[in-house]
């Protein structure tokens, strides 16, 4: 039994470090014991992953997505039933496919607003703060209202969508309740992180102990947005709740509880002094 869990682990690993798309990099497929359920391919699990596939949330610390074993019988009600390529060439054919590709779409490439790396990044603030540098925090907070509006806008797309979905197989209803709601996770983040903006130039932020220099923005379990913002949240979890129960057994199932895993707000919090 342990070299066969020894064995699990290493081609989950295997998996985990090919790039997406090189399938033909991929571990060869597992056997399963003598006695338990025969383990789906690998390939389809990572072609699962690819479709849905979204950069991380800034702060994001949850464990990756689980690329392996999973029973062959789940998967095998989640067959692929065409490829992306067949929706994206005739959207007009499959309008709810088409939506759903679109808003995955749409969350790759909205600005990660407060990643290191993302423009107008303010995850660090002096004390005390200039005009300066309120300045570029208005910047800022007009990228976020552009990525509100983008993400609002799908969400709503989504909704309207929800008449169609049970006519759908269900990889493609998975997929978009998994869509609809990182959407509404993501719109949480956006708003979370204009709020902590709007505090820079209100002056709202928490007290400093002598000698430091200033704030860091973190993650937060308590949610500092108003109560329209909190609904958008509790639906999200709703919706991530509810996919893990009804997909489990799948990657859809470890994809929800990674993104529930996520704490939802974030806040202010002293750096330490130099």
């Amino acid at each position: 039994m342990r070299r066969t869990t020894l064995a699990l682990l290493t081609t989950a690993l295997a998996v985990a470090a090919v790039p997406a798309a090189d399938t033909g990099r991929l571990p060869p497929d597992p056997v399963a014991p003598p006695g338990l359920p025969a383990l789906a391919r690998i390939a389809d699990v990572r072609a699962i992953l690819d479709e849905v596939a979204l950069p991380p949330l800034p702060f994001e610390q949850a464990p990756a997505a689980p690329t392996f074993p999973f029973p062959a019988e789940r998967l095998r009600h989640y067959g692929p039933d065409g490829t992306a390529a067949d929706v994206l060439a005739a959207p007009e054919k499959f309008p709810f496919r088409a939506g759903v590709l679109r808003a995955l779409g749409t969350l790759r490439k909205v600005p990660m607003l407060g990643a290191p790396k993302s423009a107008l990044a303010i995850t660090q603030v002096p004390s005390p703060t200039g005009d300066k540098f309120k300045a570029l925090v208005l910047k800022a907070q007009d990228v976020a209202a552009v990525a509100v509006a983008e993400l609002e806008g799908e969400r709503d797309a989504l909704v309207d969508l929800q008449g169609q979905r049970a006519a759908e197989p269900r990889r493609w209803q998975a997929h978009y309740d998994y869509a609809l709601a990182q959407v509404r996770r993501r719109l949480v983040f956006v708003h979370e992180y204009n709020k902590a903006l709007g505090d820079i130039r209100t002056e709202t932020m928490p007290d400093l102990p002598p000698d430091s220099p200033g704030w860091t923005l973190v993650p937060t379990e308590k949610l500092h947005s108003g109560r329209i913002v909190k609904h958008v949240l509790q639906e999200a979890t709703d919706g991530f709740t509810a996919l893990a129960e009804d997909c489990k057994g799948t990657p859809w199932e470890g994809l929800a509880n990674r993104a529930l895993a996520v704490p939802p707000g974030l806040g202010w919090e002293a750096l330490p002094p130099k």
